[in-house]
């Protein structure tokens, strides 16, 4: 059966702006239906594609090739889809059509939102959201698209998955990170510590009306909980700022202006830049050309406050985040919400971390700003940042107590 769609109750909006950044280092998956497409094309016989493969193999699955430098193969160089210039907009692929327009299922309905890796997203600049449901449901209707209920998420590993208990806390994160009577920094560590609290609660036996209960009174008094934190401002431990540099160096690497590809030197270059981030010291490592040159201790440095029209995307980030769930029902299968909300919340302090390091020597700008939101998106996917190795950091950061002090030490 169906679930309706909906879209959130803040206003998104989007255009394609012919940017081309979603052209440009992403991987484009090709169903059957794609791939016949390509053949009735025939690009083989076009003049300009003579010799050039137009999809390449990944994993045993088929994708749209790319050149050299990460751009999709049918990327013009005024940031046009040759595809869509001979063919329209119904001949792309449909993750191309679908993009940024994402679709994030619940139990007993389906949001549509945005993916914020699209810097016309990230600026909510466009036509409200509202008028690209006909296109998706279109896509529905024809097969395309699955919006049906997915797995449960479980509230923290070693529980069962029960809606109703999940949505408990879901809804309780959403109410935290969206509360505007705080600033986003203060709305993150709220959060965390709601986490923290319940992860250590004895919830598995726990009838949901307790739960709910227990949520109701822990979000009533998670401010004064969170307070300390704010009072201290105690600097990450040694081991923490370690941590949090090896995943900066994994998400730096999305930048929408780096594309990186795949290469056998690329390995060697990874442990060396590895090595440079366990020690902290120095210069920072050469992982993204267009980024000035940069020590560790200037990304060290506080910001400072900085103009409020900076901050209103990163806020507008979160708030779209949480308000859809997409955090915790999207990208990372089996994790728990505990989980998808602490790597959530640490990518606010990578936000600014990367901000002072795209910036070094000059005022950080809006657009600056949206280009950190867009990397912030695509770590969300990265496989990376997906997986075992990402559930133990932060496993550990939270062990350590390092989160809310990672995104208050570097949110200065």
């Amino acid at each position: 059966m169906s679930l309706p769609i909906i879209t959130l109750p803040m206003a998104e909006r989007w255009d394609c702006h012919q940017c081309g950044a979603c052209c440009r280092g992403s991987i484009v998956p090709l169903d059957e239906e794609d791939l016949r497409k390509l053949r009735e094309q025939k690009w083989e016989k076009h003049p300009d594609f003579r010799g050039v493969a137009v999809t390449a193999a990944l994993d045993g699955r088929q994708q749209l090739a790319r050149r050299a430098d990460g751009s999709c193969v049918f990327l013009m160089d005024d940031g046009l889809c040759r595809i869509h210039m001979d063919f329209g907009l119904e001949a792309k692929p449909l993750v191309c059509r679908m993009f940024p327009l994402q679709v994030v299922p619940h139990d007993k309905q389906a949001v549509l939102t945005l993916r914020r890796a699209c810097p016309s997203a990230a600026a909510d600049k466009g036509r409200q959201i509202t008028e690209h449901l006909g296109q998706v449901r279109a896509y529905i209707t024809e097969g395309r698209l699955t919006e049906h209920s997915p797995a449960v998420p479980v509230i923290k590993p070693g529980e069962e998955a029960d809606w109703k208990r999940s949505r408990g806390l879901l809804e309780a994160l959403r109410r935290v990170t969206c509360d505007e009577r705080y600033p986003p920094i203060r709305r993150l560590v709220h959060g965390l510590e709601l986490c923290r609290l319940i992860e250590a609660a004895q919830t598995q036996a726990m009838p949901l009306a307790k739960l709910n209960e227990l949520l109701g009174v822990l979000e009533e008094h998670i401010a004064e909980e969170a307070a300390p934190h704010f009072a201290e401002r105690e600097r990450p431990s040694a081991g923490g700022r370690l941590l949090f540099r090896q995943i900066g160096l994994e998400t730096v690497r999305l930048h929408p202006s780096s594309h990186v590809m795949p290469r056998w030197w690329t390995r060697f270059q990874l442990a060396w830049w590895a090595i440079k981030m366990v020690a902290g010291r120095g210069r920072l490592p050469r992982v993204h050309p267009q980024f000035p040159r940069a020590t560790f201790r200037q990304v060290e440095q506080p910001l400072g406050l900085l103009d409020a029209e900076l901050y209103r995307p990163l806020a507008r980030y979160f708030e779209t985040s949480t308000a859809s769930y997409q955090y915790a029902l999207c990208e990372r299968d089996g994790w728990s919400i505990i989980e998808s909300y602490r790597q959530l919340a640490i990518l606010y302090p990578l936000a600014l971390w990367l901000l002072r390091w795209a910036t070094a020597g000059r005022t950080p700008e809006v657009g600056d700003v949206y280009e950190i939101i867009s990397t912030l998106d695509r770590a969300q996917g990265h496989a990376p940042l997906s997986g075992l190795k990402q559930r133990s950091r932060l496993s550990t950061l939270a062990r350590l107590g390092d989160l809310p002090r990672l995104v208050i030490w570097y949110g200065q």
